[in-house]
């Protein structure tokens, strides 16, 4: 599964010339042959619906087959397919290309034009996305979630156990090449030896232990700003804490021992936590609305809503779960990535689009006042 950053969904957002091509399908996270098939499938018919589209639009064949060539090359690569999340999703300009495997239910979906889309993907900039780091002695665990699923992440650089950082022996030769901290074999690097048995671990090598989890962590999430559960010993958690610069650590933690919990046991307790954290800064936030509302300083509906984010006035644009997806189903659908008027929700793709440009933030709410679809708290 793959982090997304705010810079990386500035750069989308960002101007630039040329077509551009968002593409968006669900996939299978544990998948056999049956299941990549059919995700293979799947892409194969929207790619052939997108150059469809590109045809019609009267696009030389040579530039089509340039722009789409990362996505057929993907369409190929039978190993990455056995490997993918919730939902995958593309984007494409001439010379360029960013890919994405992500914790989502997306559309079966593609748009075409000047702009990227990303509506399907602002959940990503919300707090209902989470991720767990379970420290152990013996299994480290660091996993992406939401409320329905959970994944283990392979981040370069975090020991995945005590004797990852110590050697219960001492050192030996120095000949033998041996693991360091980042999971690299060599003779240097952050190496440490003790007398110490695993079972037995005294208090400052615990200290050195977490203290390269976390630089290892804090490597792989610099920039995001995912909140992060901590799940381990009460001991644990405190004196990770104690080491970490992370600036979004929860302070709830799942003060367990990780071992014994399952990923879905995580899932289900660390969910616990963010429903209830979400619970109350949701509710702030409609306070928030509800106050500037009464003065004039908010706006109630998407006409209102799209007209403050054009002219740079959102501080925070608020949107439903329900307009994350494009309407119909039955296959591959193709869109311009400038809606027509009567578009929903590619008018709230605009809209997010120009209130982050413009340094707003998004948040995705079950449900807003009078049941509209999106409304916004305004700078002025």
């Amino acid at each position: 599964m793959d982090l997304m950053t705010r810079p990386e969904f500035e750069e989308l957002v960002g101007d630039g010339g040329g077509t551009r091509v968002s593409l968006y399908v669900p996939t299978h996270r544990v998948s056999g042959p049956r299941e990549s098939d059919a995700d293979r499938l799947r892409w194969k018919k929207l790619l052939t619906a997108v150059e469809a589209t590109l045809t019609e639009e009267g696009h030389a064949r040579r530039d089509i087959d340039e722009l789409l060539a990362p996505a057929w090359d993907l369409h190929g690569d039978s190993v990455a397919w056995s490997h993918m999340a919730d939902g995958l999703a593309m984007f494409l300009a001439p010379g360029w290309q960013a890919t994405y495997r992500v914790p989502l239910d997306l559309p079966e979906h593609a748009t075409v034009g000047p702009e990227f889309v990303l509506t399907p993907l602002l959940p990503l900039l919300t707090d209902r996305n989470f991720v767990v780091l379970a420290l152990s002695q013996k299994n480290v665990r660091v996993l992406r979630g939401a409320r329905d699923r959970i994944v283990e992440l392979e981040l370069d650089g975090v020991p995945r156990a005590f004797s990852d950082v110590y050697e219960k022996d001492g050192p030996q030769s120095d000949k033998v090449p041996r693991p360091n901290a980042s999971g690299a074999i060599g003779n240097g690097g952050s190496v440490y030896y003790g007398a110490s048995a695993l079972d037995n671990v005294h208090q400052q090598d615990m200290v050195e232990f977490l203290r390269e989890v976390a630089r290892g962590v804090e490597s792989s999430f610099n920039g995001r700003t995912v909140p992060m559960i901590l799940a381990g010993l009460p001991e644990w958690v405190t004196m990770y804490r104690d080491v970490s610069s992370y600036p979004h650590l929860v302070e709830a933690a799942i003060e367990r021992n990780p071992d014994d919990l399952s990923q879905d046991d995580l899932r289900l307790a660390a969910w616990e936590l963010v429903e209830e954290r979400l619970g109350r800064e949701n509710a702030r936030l409609l306070d928030r609305f509800h106050e500037q509302h009464a003065r004039g300083g908010a706006a109630l509906g998407l006409d209102d809503a799209f007209r403050a984010a054009h002219e740079g006035r959102v501080d925070t644009l608020l949107m439903t779960t329900e307009t994350g997806h494009p309407g119909g189903s039955g296959g591959p659908t193709v869109a311009p990535s400038r809606p027509e008027p009567y578009d929903i929700y590619g008018r709230v793709g605009v809209a997010a689009r120009a209130t982050l440009r413009a340094g707003g933030a998004v948040r995705v709410l079950e449900d807003l006042p009078d049941g509209a679809p999106v409304a916004a708290i305004l700078r002025y």
